[in-house]
């Protein structure tokens, strides 16, 4: 649940040179977004707070120390890429990741963003947004509140209560093109993690776009969330 930036805008298609992982984004109408981590960059202690709600919940549920419960996470974390997918693994409820960080105040993290509230209404106007993300219906529309975005903004929010498998599973992203009808390659997924944001949108054909670091396996990585315009308009 670590999230790295960088400094710089790079396009990562293997050796392609580095104008077409941009110019392969062209014909992109539908924005697919990741809500935590994604439209605002992730705070280490914003993170300790998720995680140690989840580490408490997941040693009561296995009733083992909490120590224990925090290595088993991150081991199977590391090789799964989410949290959700974890904590099913660990056989407990898909619910434990979304009370976890509902149960963590983001005001005290977050604030709002007139700057995204702006590349939103603006500079990306043009575009249909969705958001894709693990988090609960109530948690995902609380953040987008802390942030300063409507949720009118998005034409559906596809989260952890309307999938049966979340991502890294594909079925949020099934839900996305259900809604549009449209092909898959004019959908772009929107996201800071390789593992649930980028393959699974991959798998389907959908374009990628990794913010906040920087991806191999995406079409194309940029430094912030601020920088997707330039890539895209």
């Amino acid at each position: 649940m670590l999230h790295q930036g960088y400094q710089c805008i790079v396009t990562c298609i293997g050796s392609t040179p580095p104008h077409k992982g941009i110019d392969m984004l062209r014909d992109v109408k539908y924005l697919l977004w990741d809500v935590d981590g994604t439209l605002y960059k992730s705070k280490p202690d914003l993170l300790e707070a998720i995680q140690r709600e989840i580490y408490v919940r997941i040693a009561t549920g296995l009733s083992i120390p909490y120590e224990e419960a925090r290595r088993r996470f991150l081991a199977l974390y590391a090789r799964l890429g989410g949290a959700t997918a974890t904590a099913v693994e660990l056989g407990l409820d898909r619910r434990l990741v979304q009370e976890a960080v509902d149960s963590v105040d983001k005001t005290k993290y977050l604030k709002p963003d007139p700057r995204l509230r702006d590349m939103f209404e603006e500079t990306l106007r043009t575009f249909t947004h969705m958001i894709i993300t693990n988090t609960s219906r109530k948690g995902t529309i609380r953040t987008l509140e802390i942030l300063g975005l409507s949720p009118n903004i998005f034409q559906r929010i596809v989260t952890a209560d309307d999938v049966v498998q979340s991502k890294p599973n594909v079925e949020p992203y099934m839900k996305a093109l259900d809604t549009t009808g449209s092909a898959a390659h004019q959908h772009v997924s929107i996201g800071d993690r390789e593992k649930v944001d980028i393959l699974p949108a991959k798998k389907l054909g959908m374009k990628t776009i990794l913010v906040w670091g920087v991806s191999e396996a995406a079409d194309v990585s940029v430094p912030t969330i601020y920088d997707v315009p330039s890539v895209l308009v």
